[in-house]
């Protein structure tokens, strides 16, 4: 019953999407498994003829296996952008298609959490994991801003813009004293 959904709204999802049988054409016919750590689940995927398929048992040997945590399918599912932490056996090219697949699907997560539960649930699910995601982002840029700081402020690995400026100067100065004994040396002889 609940494969039957799932399946269901994988179909709806894939009529919805950008796409095409060109995107498919490598995949026909492979048989794809997710394994999700950190659990008992292994999702077993079957393409053919431009559909997508989750089964229970897989009916042959895998072409290739993902395997990941389930947040880091979900996060590479909203964007493939993100670096996560998803092992990857087989071909690599397999893989790639896959990815375009992926990346081209406009999941609706608010409607598969509704199916399952109820609206409100749904709701409220999608808001905390967009803050959740909003305060993940926040946390990486001010690491990244508040690692910059300390190096530049606080060590003395980076010079700072006006010492190297005053360095420049001092440069220049010298140069310009050298051009200068240097001729006062060629009309002394």
């Amino acid at each position: 019953m609940i494969l039957e959904k799932i399946n269901k709204l994988i179909s709806d999802i894939l009529e919805v999407s950008n796409i095409n049988e060109e995107d498919f054409r490598y995949l026909n016919g492979k048989n794809i498994n997710i394994v999700l750590k950190n659990t008992s689940t292994v999702l077993y995927i079957n393409i053919n003829d431009e559909r997508i398929v989750l089964n229970e048992v897989s009916s042959s040997e895998p072409d290739l296996i993902l395997e990941g945590s389930p947040i880091a399918f979900i996060n590479f599912a909203n964007d493939s952008s993100k670096d996560e932490n998803i092992k990857i056996y087989g071909q690599a090219s397999l893989a790639e298609s896959f990815s375009k697949i992926i990346s081209k699907a406009n999941i609706n997560w608010e409607q598969l959490v509704s199916e399952y539960t109820n609206d409100e649930i749904a709701f409220y699910s999608k808001k905390i994991f967009v803050f959740l995601n909003e305060k993940k982002n926040d946390f990486k840029n001010s690491f990244i801003r508040n690692t910059k700081e300390y190096i530049r402020d606080e060590t003395d690995i980076l010079p700072s813009k006006e010492s190297i400026q005053e360095h420049i100067k001092n440069v220049d100065d010298l140069r310009n004293r050298i051009d200068f004994l240097d001729a006062k040396i060629k009309k002394i002889k």
